[in-house]
Formats: structure tokens, sequence, C-alpha cells
């Protein structure tokens, strides 16, 4: 075959836009710093670059959370310290006034347990990122306030509601203090019902629970069975005499158990585990949960406790009150002071637990976060002295090319002049 000027041409030209190309896309390398610029470039890279793109997102809305979760709880631990520091304050208060050498001027403790008492509910009323800290998922207005006699405290808004965000795709993490579990009563059921029982079995408990100036009432519960897996729970709250503090019974409560696990599947046909009990005419203000309560074959009764016996708010301000009258507080007051330090105490290591899986967590997060941009960088990265040195190579091959040129391509009229 013979190979004819025109087909040298050809190929020359051919030759000669392909240098240029390379040399182009190895410009644009070097000043984007990426290999794949539209997905025609490579469609497989192309393919991997979208899914790392939606891991790197997905861990970064991870961090994210963490990132505020963390400054959330450094809030609430600094709030539960504060708290906690006056606890303390009031507990050698109280302990000072066990001594007659201290009892001359009443007035004057009061005063101080008032100051705690006051700064006590600044804390809890306090918020960040506009979030009250211990005021649940209501953030209308501050949790806790005077009632209108200002005889007690109230609780203003619904405090119970939890706080939760997403850490992975299948992790919700709780992160707030909620403030029916720092500063309510939280009637805890556990034990466990009895899966074999006929119909029509009840089975009968009860507890002490207490109004908001320390005065011990009784709960008395009743679960009774309707049908498998099914209870119809009710409950009553009688005072010293008997009485019950209800103008009206409350009405009964369904509970539902699972048959294979024996959990709770719903109360009162809702998926949520907790009821909560109001007598506002005898201050009594607290929360059933039924968490721990299961049924079973072999059931071990029924045991109700309670978190702490009343708020600390209305605590203090019964001992102040009473201080002012010359009453001095009873050793069943400090207790209860001293159970709501234990509390504070004890939900300052609950925090400090989360806070740990949180950092913990974080550092994987941030270590996941360099390996995926790592992957990113090999796909899509350039090595720009190795590109350097490929577009001068390139560069060479242009210049040899157009020395070649005037060897091959035709002869001109230049030529001839």
């Amino acid at each position: 075959m013979r190979i004819t000027e025109t087909m040298m041409q050809t190929s020359y030209l051919s030759n000669l836009n392909s240098v240029k190309e390379k040399m182009a896309i190895l410009q644009k390398q070097i000043v984007t710093g990426k290999k794949i610029e539209k997905p025609s470039d490579s469609p497989v890279g192309t393919s991997r670059l979208i899914r790392i793109s939606d891991q790197l997102g997905q861990t970064q809305s991870y961090l994210n959370n963490i990132d505020n979760s963390l400054s959330f709880l450094d809030e609430t631990t600094f709030a539960l310290q504060t708290i906690q520091t006056e606890a303390l304050t009031v507990l050698g208060k109280l302990t000072d006034l066990e001594n007659p050498l201290n009892q001359t001027d009443l007035n004057l403790y009061a005063d101080t347990i008032d100051n705690s008492l006051k700064l006590i509910m600044d804390v809890a009323n306090s918020q960040t990122d506009g979030k009250y800290i211990f005021g649940g998922t209501d953030f209308a207005e501050n949790p806790y306030g005077y009632s209108n006699d200002n005889l007690s405290i109230d609780f203003k808004t619904d405090v119970s509601g939890e706080i939760s965000v997403k850490t992975s795709s299948t992790t919700l993490q709780k992160i707030n203090v909620t403030g029916t579990e720092l500063f309510g009563t939280i009637v805890s059921m556990s034990g466990s019902l009895d899966e074999l029982a006929v119909n029509g079995t009840i089975t009968n408990a009860s507890t002490s629970v207490y109004d908001s100036f320390g005065n011990q009432f009784t709960l008395e519960t009743s679960y009774e069975k309707t049908a498998d897996n099914t209870f119809q729970f009710t409950y009553d709250i009688k005072d010293s005499n008997g009485d019950s503090v209800f103008t009206t019974p409350p009405a009964s409560q369904e509970i539902i158990f699972d048959q294979t696990t024996g959990r709770i599947v719903s109360v009162n046909g809702t998926s949520s585990t907790t009821i909560s009990v109001s007598a506002p005419d005898s201050n009594i203000n607290f929360t059933m949960n039924f968490d721990a309560l299961k049924e079973s074959e072999t059931p071990a009764g029924i045991v109700t406790s309670a978190n702490q016996q009343t708020d600390i708010f209305n605590l203090l301000k019964g001992i102040s009150d009473n201080l002012r009258n010359g009453i001095l507080p009873t050793p069943e007051q400090k207790d209860a002071v001293e159970a709501f330090n234990s509390h504070v105490l004890s939900t300052l290591s609950n925090v400090g637990n989360v806070t740990n899986q949180l950092t913990s967590l974080q550092s994987m997060l941030n270590q996941q976060m360099l390996d995926l941009q790592q992957s990113e960088q090999n796909v899509n990265g350039v090595d720009v002295e190795k590109a350097i040195i490929d577009l001068q190579n390139q560069d060479y091959m242009l210049q040899l090319s157009n020395q070649l040129a005037s060897m091959i391509l035709p002869m001109s009229l230049m030529d001839y002049l």
C-alpha cells in the first residue's frame, strides 16, 4: 500500500490535535486540581465521587449534630454544677440550724435559702441557643415560676419533652435533661404481671407520694387483666384519712403487652409509657413511668419507687416560710434536700457519660471524614508535579511536531519565490 502525502498530512494533523487536547486537559487539571470536570471524563470515577460525596455529607451532618450537642451538654453540666452548689449551701445552713446557738436569727437563714432558691430557679429557666436547658421541648416561656397567689412554684410548661439528635443512620441520642427528670417526681412501675392469669385477676400495689410542700399521700394502683396481654390500670391518691384527693376518679388506662417480648406495646392507645398525674387542689403533680413493667409467666409482683419525694422549689420555699414563722426545718426536709443533691450528682454523672460517648463518636467521625476525603483525593485529585512534567513533555511533542511539519506538508508558493 502506497502512503501518500495526503495520508501523512491527515495523520500529522490528528496527532497534533491529540497533543493539544492532552495539553488543554493537563492545563485545566493543574488550575482546578481535579481530574474529573464532567461525568464523561470518567463515568466510573464520577459514580464513586457521588457515593463519597453522599457519605461526606452525612458524616458532616452527624458531626454538626454532635458539635451542637456537646455545646448544649456543656451548658447543661455548668447549670447542674451551679444547682448542686446551691443545694450544698442549703444543706450547710440546715446543718448549722441544728445547733441551738444558731437559732437566734431565723430570718437570716431564710434569706440565705431564698437566695439559693432564686438562683436555682434562674438556672432552671436558663437558655442556650434559644432552648431552655431544662424546659423539655416547649420554648414558649419560662418553664418555672410562681403561682398566681405566690404560694407555690409551678411548672409553667410541659417540661417532659426529650431532645434527641441523629448521630448515625440508625442512632438517636437524647441530649437533654428534662425538667421532669431533674425537678419533678417520677414514680416508676417495675416488676411483672402474670401472663397466665385468668381474666378478672387483679394485682394491687401502693407507694407514698408527696405534695409540693412535702405532705405525704398514698398512691394506690390496680391492674386488672381483661384479655390476653391486656390489663386495665386504675389509680387513686388518698390522704392520711384515707380520702381520695380526686373529686372524680381518674379514668382507667388500658395497657397492652407484646406477646413475644413481654414489653409494653401501648398505654391507653399510645406508644408513650408515661402518665402525667395532677391534683391541683392538693398541690400534687408527678409522672408515672411504666418502662420497667413487663408481662411474664413467672410474675415477680409490682414494685413502685420514686426518684424524689417533691420538687426542690417548693421544698425550699416551705423551709424558708417556716423559718420566717419561727419553725425549724424538720429532719425529713433536710433528708429531702440531701436526696435532691444526690439526684443532681447522679444526673451530672449521666450527662458526663453522654458527653464522653459523643466525644468518642466525634473522634471516630472525624477520622472517617479524613478517610473519605483521602478517597475523594485518590479518585479526583491531581498530582500537580506529575501533571506539570506531563505538560512539558506534551509541549516538547508539540514543538517536535511543528518541526516535522515543515518536512511533511506540501510546499507553498513561498517556496517558488
